[in-house]
């Protein structure tokens, strides 16, 4: 199946990362020599998928002066305003409009991966109700677990020894099942769905991830670039 359109979720107020984001948003704090959205977008630009919305609330206006349109890209950016912080099932049922009833990727702006997006699209199914991105944590890093059945499905949430990559397959039934207004994608899409039958798909990233999450996981992302670790490619000028 082909997919079109992506969803970045930048509107977050980054509160572990403090005194970082007292002045600059999560998403664009700088890594070596890029906001950290810029990474999220080179990963679309690479999959080919140009028409991108980005939801906005803290400080949301440096986001949107740094991206603009998109034209400088060969993209097309749209933004999603929110007066009122709306959570991670919010801020998706908000923008829905804007992906016509269709299945699209959703990615936290903040989360830096060495993935090939081709990959993810390729391993979702129409027929069930979307797809989670995993990958393997530490036994003493257990944020965001997720149990995975031995098929691939997801199961459940908080145990497990994988966890929720910040990268989704988002479809019109999960976003059907979330409410207006502020809401879970996790607690008020998911595991609902899941209580009731429906299937979600996973398919577990082994190379480099990390999800910015706090300033230690911000400076040893900073020292794995400098140490060659890992090479990120940022959404580059349209030649």
């Amino acid at each position: 199946m082909t997919i079109t359109k992506a969803m970045l979720l930048a509107a977050g107020f980054g509160t572990r990362l403090r005194p970082l984001t007292d002045s600059t948003p999560k998403p664009m704090l700088p890594m070596d020599g890029h906001p950290l959205i810029a990474y999220s977008l080179g990963l679309l630009q690479t999959a080919g998928i140009r028409d991108v919305i980005i939801n906005l609330h803290y400080l949301g206006e440096q986001v949107s002066e740094y991206c603009g349109d998109g034209s400088q890209w060969g993209m097309r950016i749209s933004y999603s305003e929110e007066p009122t912080i709306l959570g991670s099932g919010g801020g998706l049922k908000k923008a829905a409009p804007f992906f016509e009833d269709k299945p699209f990727i959703a990615i936290n702006a903040d989360t830096l991966m060495g993935i090939n997006l081709k990959t993810v699209i390729a391993a979702f199914n129409p027929e069930h109700a979307g797809l989670m991105v995993t990958c393997p944590v530490s036994a003493e890093d257990n944020y965001g677990l997720v149990s995975v059945a031995d098929n691939g499905r997801l199961t459940g949430f908080g145990e497990g020894d994988v966890t929720f990559a910040g990268v989704q397959i988002v479809t019109p039934r999960l976003i059907a099942q979330l409410p207006d207004g502020e809401s879970s994608v996790i607690n008020d899409g998911y595991k609902p769905l899941i209580a009731s039958g429906a299937i979600f798909d996973t398919i577990c990233h082994t190379g480099y991830w990390n999800d910015i999450g706090t300033i230690e996981r911000y400076e040893k992302t900073r020292i794995d670039i400098l140490d060659g670790i890992i090479r990120l490619n940022p959404v580059h000028m349209r030649s």
